[in-house]
């Protein structure tokens, strides 16, 4: 028998003969019936459950950072050395921490970065490391043959503009490379 458009439970629909039943709890998944009581403890492990989903934290919800491995440790204090010595405006420390085969350290020694760097009228206030990225295969191999190691640092900047007293917030991405057992920013 057809009941608003549904099959009566035990019927096949033509009024002959009921439906095959699978053994226990008539579901389709065959499953037996619980027992009495059993329904009890079911109960209780789903409240468990629910429990300690709700109040164990687990990594990579919204918000939390990842703890950075040993060699993303590494780069981070590079980077952190670097942005700290350019906030003090320590240009030795600065000079130093730039890979020494980059392109610009080939074209000037420290003298011309020191004007370069005293000429220039914007300058890092404060900063955030917010990641680190190792990459896993080094860019332009040809051109970096000692390198052994690329990362990725992403930073918040707070740059000042000392000509206009300006300040903004900037996210910029440093390269650094690791040569010789060191890491520079590139």
């Amino acid at each position: 028998m057809v009941a608003h458009g549904i099959l009566m439970a035990g019927w096949s629909g033509n009024g002959r003969a009921p439906l095959p039943r699978a053994p226990g709890s008539g579901r389709s998944l065959g499953l037996p019936r619980p027992q009495r009581g059993e329904r009890g403890n079911l109960w209780r492990l789903f409240l468990i459950g629910l429990f300690l989903v709700s109040i164990i934290p687990g990594a990579g919800w919204a918000g939390e950072r990842a703890p950075l491995t040993a060699e993303q440790q590494e780069v981070a204090a590079a980077a952190r050395r670097y942005l700290e010595a350019e906030v003090k405006q320590d240009h030795q420390t600065v000079f130093r921490s730039l890979y020494p085969a980059s392109e610009y350290r080939k074209a000037n020694n420290f003298e011309a970065y020191l004007a370069e760097a005293r000429s220039t009228p914007v300058g890092i206030e404060s900063f955030e490391i917010l990641g680190v990225s190792i990459l896993p295969e080094i860019p332009d191999r040809e051109k970096w043959p000692e390198v052994n190691g690329f990362a990725r640092v992403e930073v918040d900047l707070v740059i000042h503009y000392t000509d206009t007293d300006r300040k903004s917030l900037a996210n910029y991405n440093f390269p650094f490379v690791r040569s010789g057992g060191k890491w520079y920013k590139l």
